[in-house]
């Protein structure tokens, strides 16, 4: 079953976000993931809470893969770097069987 991350984003520091982003997307690749969407937030729809302006979506071809990815110590370093880079929120789905 399909597992998908979402973030919800503020860049912080733009050159540390730039430079990690290709490490972060090849880390991902090789983890069975891919991007499925990042860029800004379209429109809120609901809720009373602004979201960050920023949003990823990307998709695992199952949850423990996901969850292997963000634990991994490929992804350790990077996530160090993100987080010095973005202010997120971040969470998994998993889609039903």
């Amino acid at each position: 079953m399909p597992a998908y991350v979402h973030v919800n984003l503020r860049i912080i520091d733009a050159a540390k976000q730039a430079a990690l982003a290709p490490r972060f997307q090849a880390a991902l690749q090789d983890a069975g993931g891919r991007i499925l969407h990042f860029g800004p937030v379209a429109r809120v729809l609901e809720g009373d809470e602004d979201p960050l302006p920023m949003a990823g979506v990307f998709e695992f071809p199952t949850l423990a893969q996901a969850l292997a990815f963000y634990n991994s110590e490929t992804y350790a370093p990077i996530k160090a770097e993100r987080q010095e880079a973005q202010q997120a929120r971040m969470f998994i789905v998993e889609t039903p069987s």
